[in-house]
């Protein structure tokens, strides 16, 4: 009984072994006592009206010992089956035919029934036993005075129902073993239809354990199977997009670090070949060197961010923040940036937006992701928006540049970290974790990014921010 199985047969078939054969001796003794000793007692109050009413024709048996056992020899004659016994109105023994009394056994009477029978009542008495059963029907006989002459007592044992009735034995065991048969053919139908979803999911998930490509597992069967297939679907479905992003942050860590390294490298082994001693070539080179270092840091820095945001470390200090005064000056470098590539710059910050709870310093990279996505992407002489306001409960800050737009299919999928465009090209260099840390720390703010672009018009984010949001308690 070591599998799901055979123990979800053995939960169908155990009640029936339990409850059938209960079942089997109530309906036995029901049997019994309502039908066949019922029958039997009605039967032997007839006799014993019989009887007494002949012995109302012959008053002087009750005071001849031998006639009385003269008759009921003759009587056991004339009624096969059963005992006679006639009893003195004081309930002492007169003549008999029962064997087990004539070899000197007592009367099987109970002292009351006998007294009711002398005082002039008709007694009714079943004994009932596991093997055998009795019943006396005692009767009183009375003169034409209403004098008490005797006692009439008819007794008959019977065995059991399943003797008296071995028909219905041998169906009532016929039934019990079809009954065993059908619930153990449907015990194994439910038990193979629970079982192999069961073993589908359960195998599934030793597959997962053991680094094997899973197929999905069909969500069938009762709601609990649903959703456990649904479970290990989705189990399934991250760790493949974890291996995914694995084998794509490797890709694209290798490919980002070569280029520079490579770069850096082949510097090296200039210097080392003797153009060094010229001043204006080694400057040359190692401000190249150090401009491909600086290009490092924000690539260091995303995966710095990464790595905090899979240990669960996005940690914010917030304060109360004025927005008008707080983001100007935030945007002055941008601006020359925009300015340099030769970008129209417009700026909207109305003076009056309100005092929000957040971490300056993390909302100041939210803001320096989207500008410099949008100084990035969006070609010279095109224009780069920046504007903020106040719609309903939240903050929203806008920024929209005239860049080459993102195909719909992919808007959704440009905050997956390592996501790089296959159409447009938008995304060519990085590692792709931009949007995606921004994202995160908008959300984190208790807020949203919303994007809205199309291919060829350039592109808008919007960050939404709670304003009735609270600080942190301590």
């Amino acid at each position: 009984m070591r599998t799901l199985r055979s123990r979800f047969i053995l939960s169908h078939i155990l009640p029936l072994l339990l409850v059938t054969p209960l079942m089997g001796l109530a309906l036995i003794y029901i049997l019994e006592t309502q039908v066949l000793l019922s029958d039997l007692s009605q039967r032997l109050t007839e006799r014993a009206q019989q009887i007494a009413a002949t012995l109302n024709q012959q008053p002087d048996i009750w005071t001849d010992p031998q006639a009385a056992q003269a008759f009921v020899v003759g009587v056991s004659i004339q009624f096969s089956g059963g005992s006679l016994t006639l009893l003195t109105p004081r309930g002492d023994l007169l003549a008999t035919n029962d064997p087990a009394v004539i070899q000197g056994s007592e009367l099987p009477l109970a002292p009351g029934d006998v007294e009711t029978a002398a005082g002039g009542q008709q007694s009714i008495e079943i004994y009932y036993g596991w093997l055998e059963s009795q019943a006396v029907v005692l009767l009183p006989v009375t003169g034409g005075n209403e004098q008490l002459l005797g006692i009439v007592a008819v007794s008959q044992t019977v065995k059991t129902a399943a003797d008296q009735f071995a028909r219905l034995r041998r169906l009532v065991v016929a039934a019990l073993l079809l009954q065993l048969l059908l619930s153990s053919l449907i015990g194994l139908v439910l038990a193979w239809r629970l079982e192999k979803p069961i073993g589908r999911a359960a195998g599934a998930v030793i597959d997962i354990a053991a680094g094997q490509a899973v197929a999905p597992v069909p969500e069938t069967g009762p709601a609990e199977l649903r959703r456990l297939a649904t479970a290990v679907n989705t189990l399934a479905e991250r760790l493949r997009l974890l291996e995914e992003t694995r084998r794509r942050l490797l890709a694209n860590v290798v490919h980002e670090l070569g280029r520079p390294l490579g770069a850096i490298q082949a510097a090296i082994h200039v210097l080392r070949q003797g153009a060094g001693d010229d001043p204006e070539i080694r400057e040359e080179l190692l401000a190249g060197v150090e401009a491909e270092i600086t290009r490092l840091h924000p690539l260091l820095d995303d995966l710095a961010q990464l790595h905090g945001q899979v240990l669960g470390t996005l940690a914010l200090a917030p304060r109360p923040v004025a927005i008008s005064d707080w983001l100007p000056p935030l945007l002055l470098p941008w601006r020359a940036a925009a300015l340099e590539k030769g970008l129209q710059w417009q700026a909207e910050i109305p003076p009056n937006l309100p005092t929000l709870a957040l971490d300056p310093d993390r909302m100041a990279q939210v803001v320096g992701n989207l500008l410099s996505n949008g100084i990035k992407y969006t070609p010279a002489g095109g224009q780069l928006i920046v504007a903020a306001g106040v719609q309903g409960q939240e903050l929203w800050l806008r920024v929209e540049d005239t860049g080459p737009g993102i195909d719909p299919a992919e808007q959704a999928a440009v905050f997956d970290p390592f996501y790089r465009s296959q159409k447009l090209r938008r995304f060519p260099q990085g590692l792709g974790l931009g949007l995606t840390i921004t994202r995160d720390l908008v959300q984190a703010h208790g807020g949203r990014l919303t994007l809205a672009s199309e291919p060829g018009r350039g592109s808008t984010f919007t960050v939404w921010l709670p304003i009735m949001r609270p600080l942190p308690a301590g």
